[in-house]
């Protein structure tokens, strides 16, 4: 049966097509231009990410590697080879007459001064952890 067949239709059976509206595809588009972009975006970072990471790690590896290296050369080489590279360089043992001797009293001072300034410091080391250990106990009692 044909629809159309010369009688009308009621008028709750009418349909009612709508036109489309090129605004809405317009703005549909751009929506969905919007959320690939997005997704470009993501994804180009996700793969800089991923790059730098690789980088950092090969770097890593490579800072390891040469430590490896160096300790394995520090290992391998003897004294005797490395005695005229240390006189090269200006590194070697001094000389019986390179030797300063220096008298006690330039080295270190004297006991009474040392223990006065370090009772001193210490008293006022002590008072100074008294105020902060106190405080520390009594809020740890409290529970806060």
């Amino acid at each position: 049966m044909n629809p159309k067949s010369g009688r009308p239709s009621p008028t709750w059976r009418a349909q009612d097509r709508r036109a489309a509206r090129p605004e809405l595809w317009l703005l549909a588009a751009l929506v969905v231009g919007m959320l690939l972009v997005e997704v470009w975006q993501s994804t180009r970072m996700a793969e800089l990410s991923l790059t730098l990471d690789q980088s950092r790690s090969a770097l890593q590896q490579a800072h390891v590697r040469l430590e490896f290296v160096r300790a394995e050369l520090e290992r391998r080489s003897t004294r005797a080879e490395l005695a005229p590279l240390a006189t090269q360089l200006g590194l070697a043992p001094p000389d019986a007459g390179q030797v300063a001797l220096l008298p006690a009293e330039y080295l270190a001072p004297s006991e009474g001064t040392a223990r006065s300034h370090s009772n001193l410091l210490a008293a006022l080391a002590e008072r100074a952890t008294r105020v902060f250990v106190s405080e520390a106990r009594a809020r740890s009692r409290s529970g806060s």
